[in-house]
């Protein structure tokens, strides 16, 4: 019974820190992107890409030391969601991200129905500092996520980074 309580006890208290964490974020909803996540801050919004068959954007939050971002990719055609597409998908994310190696890989956090999706940590070797980033990759018919927390390998890893991750969900998941 004594250790029970403490099991709750330790529960609660890890809850309310893990809330507290992330107390004042905001909830952003992109309609454009197909999606709504967390963010310390209003995300700065740039273009990667658009064109008559591709558009894809960056949204970025910096709550110093600690960056959280998605980047989103809206496909005018339809994309088989497989196995094969994703992996070739998942190669030109990672293409992007010089020197870095995946550490782990899991299911992703959280799954998305209709989407094929992954969690990584990547040790990347950004001279002069080495960088972990954190993240879920994410694959469907219509739209490609990558949503990513990056942070210095020689800090702790951010209690908001795990709810940040989470947070993020897709608005219509047929697409």
């Amino acid at each position: 019974m004594r250790r029970a309580t403490l099991g709750s006890l330790f529960l609660a208290l890890l809850s309310i820190s893990c809330f507290g964490q992330t107390d004042g974020w905001k909830r952003h909803t992109n309609n454009a992107g197909n999606f709504t996540a967390l963010f310390p801050v209003d995300p700065q919004d740039s273009v990667n890409k658009s064109d008559n068959e591709i558009e894809s954007h960056t949204l970025l939050a910096q709550q110093s030391p600690f960056i959280y971002t998605v980047i989103y990719t809206n496909m005018k055609g339809e994309q088989q969601v497989n196995e094969a597409t994703y992996e070739t998908f998942k190669n030109a994310v990672f293409k992007e991200l010089p020197k870095c190696e995946v550490g782990t890989e899991a299911p992703p956090a959280p799954a998305i129905e209709n989407y094929i999706g992954h969690w990584y940590r990547l040790n990347c070797d950004m001279t002069p500092n080495k960088v972990t980033v954190l993240g879920n990759l994410y694959w469907g018919k219509h739209h490609a996520y990558a949503v990513m927390v990056m942070y210095r390998s020689d800090l702790t890893e951010p209690a908001a980074g795990r709810s940040f991750l989470k947070s993020f969900a897709v608005l219509d998941q047929s697409k």
